[in-house]
């Protein structure tokens, strides 16, 4: 039963993505702050989702798979849909489907959408540092070899570790583990760079920056205007050689503030975004590495430092006036699961990951650092989650 909370007077939001751990923490931002939410999920004849079970969603549809109906998932959305509802993508593939038929969705739902071509550029990598670079934005040395030739002519010339990544996740469903790799010897550049190629054509080869990952964060308005910003450290990522956050720190660091904003500027952005960089910790410089067009991962550490993005998103779908938020500094943030991950890797990488999977067991008795993913104000999203992964494991979630 859903426990009784303060309601806005009209209008409710219908999330995507219930499956999904950002889906749980949009559905959370949503209903705390009083707004109805109506959680979706396509059927994928999964035993759990998590955002189903959340005290936070007022009502739950699974949704038929495309292939298996006359009824087009657009078309099922509109069914559950009312008059003036905000419509809240959460992962990158719902959003596309959502952009392609935007026209339609529009009759009945508000919603905060790039335009298809600035989407499509967000997400592909090699077409985004190409804008980065034109716009005074630092990126990582970069290549994006054509065939095995081109890359064994490549692996003579550079320096190693080296990253490997796809170029965009058009219709990729991999966790962050799967989508990129850290590469320390030749033999390892080439065995990677076949896998990924099969999967998606032309993988990128970035050169690794040692440093710390950072963040920032927006909404930007149906003008192309930013109303609301945050960023936020990684202190311990996942894996731990590069990804999403298992601990991070909200901060303010006004050179990744304009470097962020100068890039979705550029795209004329509508809607969420993290723009996601590594800052060189020789020389403190930032370096682009990717936008994610869509709501992420670490997104309820903005919430507990004062920035609740989804219900900003809703409001202003809904063209209501927005003070641009502030926010705290130093506020810290753990999500268990990926956390407990994040240690189990570390201590498969012989004494150096041993060492630092010791060292970040600091942030689970640490009292400043709060909880995000477990929340007792949701035990039933929370234990759906736990139950969700101990059959699949943590993906880690953007």
């Amino acid at each position: 039963m859903v426990a009784h909370r303060t309601k806005m007077a009209r209008g409710r939001a219908l999330v995507t993505d219930a499956g999904e751990r950002v889906g749980l923490h949009v559905i959370r931002g949503l209903g705390r702050a009083g707004i109805r939410v109506v959680s979706t999920e396509v059927d994928h004849r999964a035993r759990t989702y998590p955002s189903l079970a959340s005290r936070y969603a007022d009502e739950a549809h699974l949704l038929s798979l495309v292939e298996k109906t006359d009824i087009a998932y657009e078309e099922q959305l509109l069914q559950l849909g009312n008059e003036g509802d905000v419509l809240v993508p959460v992962c990158l593939n719902s959003l596309l489907r959502i952009v392609e038929r935007r026209e339609l969705l529009s009759t009945r739902f508000h919603a905060l959408l790039p335009s298809r071509r600035m989407l499509l550029q967000a997400n592909d990598k090699w077409s985004l540092h190409q804008l980065a670079l034109s716009i005074g934005v630092e990126v990582p040395r970069s290549w994006c070899p054509r065939d095995e030739d081109e890359l064994r002519e490549l692996c003579e010339q550079i320096a190693l570790p080296v990253m490997i990544k796809f170029r965009h996740d058009r219709r990729m469903y991999l966790g962050p583990a799967l989508r990129y790799r850290k590469l320390d010897e030749v033999g390892e550049v080439m065995q990677a760079w076949r896998h990924f190629h099969e999967m998606q054509p032309r993988p990128i080869i970035q050169e690794y920056i040692v440093g710390d990952g950072y963040g920032f964060e927006a909404l930007y308005d149906e003008g192309h205007r930013c109303v609301a910003s945050f960023q936020h450290r990684r202190l311990v990522e996942c894996p731990p050689q590069g990804g999403p956050s298992a601990v991070c720190e909200s901060v303010r660091v006004p050179e990744l503030e304009e470097y962020g904003r100068r890039l979705l500027d550029e795209l004329k952005w509508t809607g969420v975004a993290m723009v996601e960089f590594r800052r060189c910790s020789e020389t403190g410089q930032f370096y682009l590495l990717e936008i994610n067009p869509r709501f992420w991962g670490s997104i309820a550490l903005s919430e507990a430092a004062g920035v609740n993005f989804p219900a900003l998103y809703y409001r202003c779908a809904r063209g209501e006036k927005i003070e641009t938020p502030s926010y705290r500094e130093g506020v810290r943030l753990r999500l268990m699961p990926t956390y407990l991950l994040s240690g189990a890797m570390s201590l498969r990488n012989g004494p150096r990951g041993i060492l630092k999977a010791f060292s970040n067991l600091r942030y689970l008795f640490d009292p400043r650092v709060r909880e995000g993913l477990l929340t007792l104000d949701d035990p039933g999203g929370s234990w759906a989650y736990i139950r969700k992964n101990l059959r699949r494991g943590d993906r880690g979630d953007g």
